[in-house]
């Protein structure tokens, strides 16, 4: 896993548990956003992310020697997470995208005077495409590989979006990975098969010139990115 926990694959029934960083300004912390991946099953099976290893709702499913992955909010309870994995073993990755905070409650208990977080801004969901982006891969076309996304729809200022990012009809294997600025993360957002649709929710941070990028590692894709919403 990226949050620290312990290298290697996951067994049936396991629960791994980890603890979110703290607020570096001192809220506590009541939430987490995760990206969480399982690959190279044994088995077809789900994963669990909760503040309770007892929930009984999954959220990713994935079948045997499939990856898979899916963004979820789990509370934080005690300040850890939990992520149960039903059935045989499985490489799991979370990578940890953002926190929530109680800082709107205790700044009404402290008398705080300014605002530490982003309020969420929900909208009714608008194509941030055109209509459909060719994204080739970075091995191949390098200029291509990384589709660029501007965001004409939110205000300056806004830290992150939340986009149903779906890969369409991809030409080979292949994972999308959704970021801001910088090098390109070592994680995906939609992993595909040759010839598959799949949308997935995702939470990106967006660049300094107002856009997000959209990488394709794999043959050739369609992409189509729609917002929902945006932090800010």
């Amino acid at each position: 896993m990226s949050t620290g926990a312990a290298k290697g694959a996951v067994g049936p029934g396991s629960i791994t548990t980890f603890t979110p960083p703290k607020d570096a300004r001192g809220w506590a912390t009541v939430g987490a956003v995760l990206d969480v991946t399982v690959t190279g099953g044994t088995s077809g099976g789900y994963t669990v992310s909760c503040s309770s290893p007892t929930s009984a709702t999954s959220t990713l499913n994935y079948r045997a020697g499939q990856t898979a992955s899916n963004l979820t909010v789990p509370c934080v309870s005690a300040g850890k997470v939990h992520i149960h994995n039903s059935a045989g073993h499985v490489q799991l990755i979370a990578e940890l995208q953002g926190l929530y905070t109680n800082e709107q409650r205790e700044r009404a208990t402290t008398g705080s005077p300014s605002p530490a977080g982003r309020s969420w801004r929900p909208r009714p969901p608008v194509s941030s495409t055109p209509a459909r982006a060719w994204a080739r891969p970075r091995s191949r076309w390098a200029r291509t590989g990384t589709l660029t996304v501007k965001l004409t729809k939110v205000p300056a200022g806004a830290t992150a979006a939340l986009v149903n990012l779906t890969g369409v009809a991809p030409t080979a294997n292949t994972y999308l990975t959704a970021y801001g600025d910088g090098a390109l993360p070592t994680v995906s957002n939609d992993n595909l098969t040759a010839g598959q649709t799949r949308p997935v929710l995702a939470v990106v941070p967006i660049g300094a010139d107002g856009s997000l990028r959209i990488h394709n590692a794999h043959g050739s894709v369609d992409v189509v990115a729609d917002l929902e919403g945006y932090y800010g």
